[in-house]
């Protein structure tokens, strides 16, 4: 029995993410059948991958787009740095080292996956958490030996704050929108609507669904696809350079 199958977005890009959408809702208003079965979210599912177009959008259009995704990627790859340098504490042979990485990685897993957040968002949160570590865990950090880690990550968050500021002021003149905020709204909605189709096609089987279950499951295939054969090649930490090779066709 057919099914729509599972998706991570989270490694998608951001005019992959919004050219898989706009293919779904394409797919989905040619279908009066299956819309009228999704009605409670077609038109919010409509709505959302809209601005998330318009987000996109005005990313492409910021001459500061650039230089904020390069130290985005720069401060997360600090960021996973520091994390394996605690980590490694918990390999040492002197059992007070070991014990201060894990004092640390208590309030580090707290936090929990910061990429999934609006950029304000994961700033304020790594500041937060930078704040926290230099003021109640010097000691664990010294033992770790992760002072310049820490240091380094510190510089690169301001560094990161300093260059949304500037392109959020040049942007405040116009539709000004986080890419992140508007793909945390589609996916929910997308899912939902995955949901309702799976569980009519369980009650009444797959033939009213056939058609455009299989384009949503191709479209995902051929994204997975092209994540993995880009993670495999090594080129998970390029930069973003496809935003100009495939640009996301106007809605």
């Amino acid at each position: 029995m057919k099914k729509i199958n599972s998706v991570n977005f989270q490694p998608f890009k951001n005019n992959e993410h919004g050219q898989f959408h706009k293919v779904i809702r394409d797919a989905l208003l040619a279908t009066p059948a299956v819309n009228t079965v999704v009605i409670k979210f077609s038109q919010s599912y409509v709505d959302a991958i809209t601005a998330e177009l318009m987000a996109i959008d005005v990313e492409q259009g910021s001459q500061h787009t650039g230089p904020i995704e390069d130290s985005d990627l720069f401060r997360d790859r600090l960021y996973r740095s520091f994390v394996l340098q605690i980590h490694s504490g918990l390999l040492s042979f002197d059992p007070a080292v070991q014990e201060a990485a894990n004092r640390i990685l208590r309030i580090v897993n707290q936090v929990g996956d910061m990429r999934r957040e609006p950029y304000n968002q994961e700033s304020e949160t790594l500041a937060s958490l930078i704040n926290q570590l230099e003021n109640n865990y010097t000691a664990d950090i010294k033992l770790c030996n992760s002072e310049l880690h820490l240091s380094k990550l510190k510089e690169a968050n301001n560094s990161f704050i300093t260059n949304f500021g500037t392109r959020s002021t040049e942007a405040s003149l116009r539709i000004s929108g986080d890419v992140r905020i508007a793909r945390a709204v589609t996916d929910p909605i997308f899912k939902n609507i995955c949901s309702v189709i799976n569980a009519m096609v369980l009650l009444n089987g797959e033939e009213l669904f056939s058609t455009f279950i299989d384009k949503v499951n191709y479209e995902i295939d051929y994204y997975t696809n092209t994540i993995n054969k880009r993670s495999s090649s090594g080129k998970d930490d390029e930069e973003e350079k496809d935003n100009k090779d495939n640009p996301v066709t106007p809605s």
